[in-house]
């Protein structure tokens, strides 16, 4: 059994697609460029803020003049908007209970920017998670592994006891830079292919799955 669970947020726990989508676009209008429909943000996210700008701007409109200007409208949009379509995934309430009752710890390490991560967290999970961080300034991002091992530090344990959980190749391939066992899930944002060929330990397709796997 693992002693403690480091969890992406984004396309893990939380089903934040259309509000990303939303703001993207806004930022987007704003700086009168093409809108993305809201399926091709599933590729754009997961990197961070700055490479999800990077991505859905025009291949001749990547300046870093419009990437910091449409930071600044995607911030202004999804600071006043980030909870509006967001939700849980099926059974991921559930699941973190009964980590709990069997005294797992409970982590989150996400590239979206540390501003949004704490009000995000409470509103969802109350007391829920142990430990939160999301990517703060002057430190690298996913999948840089500084801030999950800061986690497991913190944490005081070992790297056999914790596992990674996450929706993407930049959560796999952060478990492996950090040197802990990996868990895929399949109801996020990418697909199975991509888990797997970027060194998924273990891929899951529900939170009944993922319990067995923490737990045994």
């Amino acid at each position: 059994m693992y002693k403690a669970v480091i969890f992406d947020l984004d396309g893990t726990l939380l089903n934040t697609l259309e509000d990303l989508a939303l703001a993207s676009n806004y930022a987007l209008e704003k700086l009168g460029f093409p809108t993305h429909e809201m399926s091709n943000f599933r590729y754009f996210v997961g990197s961070g803020r700055r490479q999800l700008i990077e991505r859905m701007l025009p291949n001749d409109k990547k300046t870093i003049n419009n990437i910091d200007l449409a930071a600044v409208y995607f911030d202004e949009y999804y600071s006043s908007h980030k909870e509006d379509n967001t939700s849980p995934y099926e059974g991921i309430i559930e699941l973190l209970d009964k980590l709990i009752m069997k005294d797992i710890k409970i982590a989150v390490v996400s590239n979206k920017p540390h501003e949004f991560i704490e009000e995000v967290l409470k509103t969802y999970f109350g007391d829920r998670i142990s430990i939160a961080i999301g990517h703060r300034k002057g430190y690298l991002e996913k999948p840089d592994p500084t801030t999950v091992n800061e986690v497991i530090k913190t944490l005081n344990l070992n790297k056999l006891e914790v596992l990674y959980v996450g929706d993407s190749d930049i959560d796999m391939l952060t478990a492996n830079n950090a040197g802990i066992d990996s868990c895929g899930v399949l109801w996020g944002f990418r697909d199975y292919d991509e888990l797997v060929s970027n060194g998924a330990k273990f891929i899951v397709s529900n939170t009944d799955e993922l319990e067995k796997i923490i737990c045994n």
